[in-house]
């Protein structure tokens, strides 16, 4: 197999760029590397389409929409606003003189981000995006009829614009959006099995915003509110420590449950920002026999009867608002509260296992931000008046320097059920407490150098877990850039937590015993720029599992060659085999792979086999765009993959997927 690592390494400044960097050219896998799985329905991958879709001004943004593009601190975003006091932005091309930004933070700009000419005209803009995917092989679900639909599965998105700030409709509204979605899973009826769909209008005055139908807040740090998913904390060990949210956004991902329905408002009065939301909405959700809520669903699978049970099951009724007060320059206080109530008794995860038909939640928030410092700290309070606080300080001393300090605290039992707080346990902000030191460090020009540490404690039982438990996570990452834009990468991560595992005792009965888990990744990685439109990226991974002596260790081998090219500036061209080794699925290897537009995958490699895939996207308009990828995973020495009625007879999975994406 061809494994080709660049070996020619020279600094060099950063320089700006005339040409703008296409969408294929930024560097997702750092936002969505610690995702698992299929990631299709992350409503981060919304957040960058509507990033994409609406562009921010350089000269009239806010800090949290500056700190809203990816990768982008709060630090950097101060240093921007410093700088265009002094003189507003012509091309964004001048931000490559704004201390501490980096090649990476100015390609994303570059996307989302641009300096806006006055005085033009109306215009009408919009969007549809459709595609079909479809796994080859059959499962046991469909050769048993169990299954009622087909094996496609279907999305279609639609979203249009009219006017925006420089050229409203009229003196009082001066944008109006809409949107619909439509989704079917596989195996499901109807191509409409999920829909969501929003009207949004901004009005001048007041910089008044309502949007009617679907939507999602994002409110501080995400003790109380925020979207389903964020970027983890991966190979940037800074920005994604803060989450900074001040907004109400529509919302048009395919997750069936993490949004509200209904109305939101907001509006600014000076440096007063107030924000009211209501929310009336079906929930998919699991019900014991007495009718009690016992978990939510997250799958959004409707297929079988079990599964069908589940959906709209119940009801939530929600009313909450915001307010965020700016006092003076740099200085922001918050407050955030709701009541809600579900139709069935929510049965809640603490110690006395009650449920409840009401639950509320009220917080408060403060920040300070000037071109050095971030601090910032949430605390927030459940109707059992249990605390839950997080704060943290981001410091930019020098442009080479940042450094990220994050101190948590969820207490047992607390009930966020829309908050997703950052922290080792992913949305569940409950039972957890640590320490997170993030740090990030440009030695010489073009070599990055990044680490983190973060240190947590489970202080209860879980019903998963019988034990108090603690852990730690660390990573240490080195990045090279050379003067023609070969890069270089080496990566090693460690965790370390408890686990369950099952034993047999003296008398052969199955016994659960709690030991230690360690996992240790390395991997390396190159990116070799063979000419204008030919790269190759090269990639070697190591997966280790110890369980500290008491079960044999896990090894796992990942080898992968990818080649990027592109055909007469219309068509992109994506290649990419790998093979592996892994000795189980508990040391299997996450490897982020290119995919069509608005999709993020991470498929879980293990086993022995190999996984190749061919993407091809092509601009046959100024303003269409078509897409096509073929898949397939081989596994050696199998019968089967997966189990239930899920199975595939055979050692092969394959998938085959289309899109259309149309701009008008």
């Amino acid at each position: 197999m061809l494994f080709i690592m660049p070996v020619a390494l020279k600094a060099q400044e950063l320089q700006p760029i005339d040409t703008l960097k296409v969408m294929d050219d930024i560097p997702w896998e750092k936002l969505f590397e610690t995702g698992a799985e299929d990631e299709e329905n992350s409503s981060a991958v919304d957040d960058i389409e509507q990033l994409e879709d609406n562009p921010i001004d350089l000269n009239t943004a806010s800090l949290e929409e500056l700190h809203s593009i990816p990768a982008i601190t709060n630090v950097i975003a101060s240093r921007i606003i410093a700088r265009r006091e002094l003189a507003p932005f012509t091309s964004i091309n001048e931000l490559a003189s704004i201390d501490g930004m980096t090649r990476e933070m100015l390609s994303f700009i570059r996307l989302f981000a641009l300096v806006k000419q006055v005085n033009r005209k109306q215009k009408i803009a919009g969007k549809y995006l459709n595609r079909t995917s479809i796994e080859i092989e059959k499962r046991k679900g469909y050769i048993d009829n169990i299954y009622p639909g087909s094996r496609i599965k279907n999305l279609s998105k639609f979203r249009i614009s009219a006017g925006d700030k420089e050229s409203p409709l009229t003196s009082v509204v001066s944008k109006i959006e809409a949107g619909i979605l439509t989704e079917k899973d596989p195996g499901e009826r109807s191509l409409r099995n999920f829909s969501s769909g929003f009207g949004c209008i901004t009005m001048p005055v007041l910089a008044a915003k309502l949007i009617i139908g679907n939507y999602q807040v994002e409110a501080a740090e995400g003790l109380i509110f925020w979207r389903a998913s964020a970027f983890l904390r991966g190979s940037d060990v800074i920005a994604p420590a803060r989450k900074n949210g001040s907004r109400i956004s529509p919302y048009l991902s395919t997750n069936e449950n993490s949004f509200l329905q209904g109305t939101a408002f907001s509006l600014d009065i000076n440096c007063l920002q107030l924000q009211m939301f209501y929310s009336d909405k079906s929930i998919n959700a699991t019900l014991d026999t007495l009718d009690q809520i016992s978990s939510i669903d997250q799958a959004g699978l409707f297929r079988t009867e079990n599964e069908l049970s589940k959906k709209n099951s119940t009801r939530e009724v929600l009313l909450g608002g915001r307010v965020i007060a700016r006092i003076f320059q740099g200085l922001k206080l918050g407050g955030t509260a709701y009541r809600t109530k579900f139709r069935n008794p929510f049965i809640l995860k603490n110690e006395n296992g009650e449920a409840a038909y009401r639950l509320w939640m009220k917080g408060f928030d403060v920040s300070y931000t000037n071109h050095k410092i971030d601090l910032f700290t949430e605390l927030a309070v459940d109707r059992s008046h249990k605390t839950a606080v997080i704060g943290g300080i981001i410091y930019e001393p020098t442009t080479s320097l940042s450094f990220s300090l994050i101190a948590r605290n969820y207490p047992p039992g607390f009930q966020s059920i829309h908050g997703n707080a950052f922290g080792e346990s992913g949305r569940r902000v409950q039972n957890e407490n640590g320490v997170y030191v993030g740090v990030r460090i440009h030695t010489i020009d073009r070599l990055l150098i990044s680490t983190y540490y973060d240190q947590f404690n489970y202080p209860k039982p879980t019903n998963a877990f019988p034990v108090s438990s603690h852990g730690n996570d660390f990573l240490a990452f080195a990045e090279f850039q050379t003067a023609n834009d070969c890069d270089f990468s080496i990566r090693f991560k460690r965790k370390e937590k408890l686990s369950v595992v099952d034993e047999s005792d003296l008398y052969g009965r199955t016994v659960k015993r709690v030991i230690p888990r360690i996992q240790e990744n390395c991997r390396f990685n190159s990116e070799l720029v063979m000419s204008a439109s030919i790269r190759l990226v090269s990639r070697i991974e190591w997966a280790k599992v110890m369980y500290a002596g008491m079960k044999k260790t896990e090894r796992g081998l990942l080898i992968s060659q990818t080649i990027k090219g592109k055909v007469l500036h219309k068509i992109t061209l994506r290649a990419r085999i790998a093979v592996f080794e892994t000795d189980s699925y508990d040391s299997k290897i996450y490897e982020y792979e290119d995919d069509l537009t608005h999709v993020s995958f991470n498929p879980a490699l293990y086993g022995r086999g190999l996984r190749w895939y061919f993407l091809s996207k092509c601009s046959v308009f100024k303003n269409l765009d078509m897409g096509v990828k073929y898949s397939q995973t081989i596994k050696e020495g199998i019968k089967s993959i997966s189990s239930g009625l899920d199975e595939i007879e055979g050692d092969t999975q394959s998938m085959l997927s289309l899109q259309i994406y149309v701009r008008f």
